[in-house]
């Protein structure tokens, strides 16, 4: 029986960040993975001899002095990797009803740039994105200082994105275009708070950059990293429950009968499928399963990768966020639905062409729940066809405001909500976690620490998604075993300076 300090059951970022920070520590630490490598969402897959990036498009705040630019020279990954930054000028560009519009990359730069488009919004545009700065880096000073939600951090969370933007922005266009991007954070009007949508843009005006070579550089480095520490990374197995005796944590048994001991386990599983491997015995109790399992998940996505003829389109150095006429934009409120998220994989080569390109649209789970007893490559014919509308749909969609992007793909593939449950484990594919909510947030964000000693949980269903999210939540969860104040420690992050407004 193997025993060590850490067990941590899912070898995605969260698993792995919290790996590397408490390896770092001193602790011997052991990260369990159920598929063939670690990384979670950051795994690709190959095509054509192509590596595909299957959902990490770019990531925010990675400028000098940003916050994730900070964790991951700590995490000693920096040197591993291969940037690209986007466009200074027009890192994200939003296409709607034939015209398009750029977010410019820096905060003076994204204000200039909108009210040259706007003038008659400048003021409005200057205070959203002062409270954007703002709210950005108070809800990540709060969320990292822990112990509990102040009552100020609590009228924070409360507030609702698209009714805080409406607030400030009286232009229904100018409302459309700030939320255009809301695909990246599953925004959605009746839920979605506004320091979610306040974290996820200032990140990016803090530095939106892509991966050269596959975002799994990331994972594949934090993985080195553990075992260079002396700790261990277990590919191809499943843990099928976490042992605990006098509602104090133990280890986790394996699929395969093995137990594993640990003083400390840590799940970056889904919450509910986490509960699901602790017995009815713990300290956990029935209120609190009901409400994690009451709790909604956000929705998936279809992507769509595109193989390019080589040479025959240019790589572009940005995101094109496209509506289509679907989406009402002359009367709907934000944000508009029906909208793709299309992608350019940095070329290897480096070269001036694309090679690989991904459209990204938002798929609730009932779109494709009539196939869900089904398995990878027999789902059916009906189900081939729907995957084939859709991204006909998707593609006539992108080509109508980048022309030629058709008649370049050489060949593709997809991917449904059904293909990231069963491949990723995602309950009802779901691509960001637990939904968050400003009418009840209290309910929805989960703190680290559980009822059962010893027992942690990390991962984007906590605080809030994405890289940026989860990070945050490896960070808090580590602070929470190490002690409160072990990221300002010496040998730490230094957080006092990118939190600063």
């Amino acid at each position: 029986m193997r025993k060590f300090d850490v067990v941590i059951v899912g070898g995605g970022l969260a698993g792995l960040e919290c790996g590397v920070i408490l390896s770092k520590k001193g602790m011997d630490v052991c990260v369990l993975e159920q598929s063939g490598r670690t990384g979670g969402f950051f795994q690709p897959f190959f095509r054509n001899g192509k590596k595909i990036d299957t959902s990490i498009h770019y990531v925010g705040s990675l400028d000098e002095g940003m916050f994730l630019n900070t964790v991951f020279r700590h995490l000693d990954i920096w040197k591993d990797l291969d940037l690209v930054r986007l466009n200074e000028e027009g890192f994200d560009k939003v296409h709607i009803s034939g015209k398009t519009y750029s977010f410019a990359m820096g905060h003076k730069n994204f204000s200039q740039s909108l009210s040259a488009e706007f003038p008659n919004m400048s003021k409005e545009i200057e205070l959203y994105t002062k409270r954007l700065k703002e709210t950005g880096a108070n809800s990540l000073k709060s969320t990292l200082k822990g112990g509990g939600i102040s009552a100020d951090a609590l009228e924070m969370l409360s507030l609702s994105a698209f009714e805080e933007i409406e607030r400030t922005i009286p232009d229904r266009r100018l409302q459309q275009l700030l939320t255009g991007h809301s695909i990246i954070y599953s925004g959605e009007r009746s839920m979605t708070p506004f320091y979610l949508h306040a974290i996820t843009t200032n990140s990016y005006l803090e530095g939106a950059y892509r991966f050269r070579g596959g975002a799994d550089t990331v994972t594949d480095a934090l993985t080195k990293r553990i075992r260079e520490s002396g700790g261990v990374v277990m590919t191809k197995v499943r843990c099928t429950s976490i042992i605990s005796d006098n509602k104090i944590v133990k280890g986790v048994r394996l699929e395969n009968g093995e137990v594993i001991e640990g003083k400390y386990v840590i799940s970056t599983c889904h919450p509910s499928q986490t509960l699901s491997m602790v017995g009815t015995d713990s300290q956990l109790r029935k209120v609190y399963r009901n409400r994690i399992n009451s709790l909604r998940n956000s929705p998936g996505l279809f992507c769509l990768y595109l193989i390019m003829k080589p040479g025959a389109f240019p790589y572009l150095n940005e995101n094109d966020y496209i509506f289509g006429e679907r989406s009402h934009p002359d009367t709907s409120p934000a944000p508009l639905k029906n909208g793709i998220l299309v992608s350019f994989q940095p070329p290897v080569t480096d070269s001036k062409f694309a090679e690989v390109v991904t459209l990204v649209r938002e798929m609730d789970w009932s779109e494709v729940e009539k196939w869900s007893d089904t398995v990878v490559e027999m789902r059916g014919e009906e189900y081939r066809e729907f995957k084939e509308r859709i991204s006909n749909e998707m593609i006539s969609l992108a080509d109508s405001c980048l022309p030629g992007l058709k008649a370049a793909i050489l060949n593709s593939s997809s991917a449904s909500p059904l293909t990231f449950r069963d491949y990723l484990g995602t309950p009802d594919g779901s691509a960001y976690g637990l939904m968050k909510s400003f009418s009840n947030p209290l309910s929805s964000i989960i703190p680290p620490k559980t009822r059962v000693q010893n027992l942690y949980l990390a991962g984007q269903s906590l605080n809030f998604h994405g890289v940026m999210g989860v990070t945050v939540t490896s960070l808090l969860t580590c602070s929470a075993i190490l002690g409160a104040n072990v990221l300002s420690q010496e040998g730490g992050v230094s957080l006092k300076n990118i939190i600063e407004v």
